[in-house]
């Protein structure tokens, strides 16, 4: 099996989305585990109205193992390990537009 090599500093600020096509953010840092010549993770910087940003809020990225990634190129593309977070999120916003009156 042939080995891809990537620069590491050519895959920082490439936009990530996940395999849904969801636009996450843009890569602002990545882990690496020296001794074990490994990257662990990258840090996904979330950018205002992305997919990301809407489940974190305020927060300013997340930490995504490595192994969530599954493709390396113009963009990143991340497996969707958002869509528990995401289908929790959806109830709590239906409870607050029921609770609303028209008067």
């Amino acid at each position: 099996m042939a080995i891809d090599v990537v620069n590491l500093s050519k895959i920082i600020d490439k936009d990530v989305f996940t395999s849904q096509g969801l636009y996450c953010g843009k890569i602002r840092d990545i882990r690496v585990d020296l001794e074990k010549f490994k990257v662990n993770s990258i840090i996904i910087d979330a950018m205002r109205g992305s997919y990301l940003s809407r489940l974190i809020g305020e927060k300013k990225g997340v930490v995504i193992p490595f192994s969530a990634v599954m493709a390396i190129g113009d963009i990143i593309l991340i497996r969707d390990i958002f869509r528990g977070l995401a289908q929790k999120e959806e109830p709590s916003e239906s409870k607050e537009l029921e609770s609303v009156s028209i008067e």
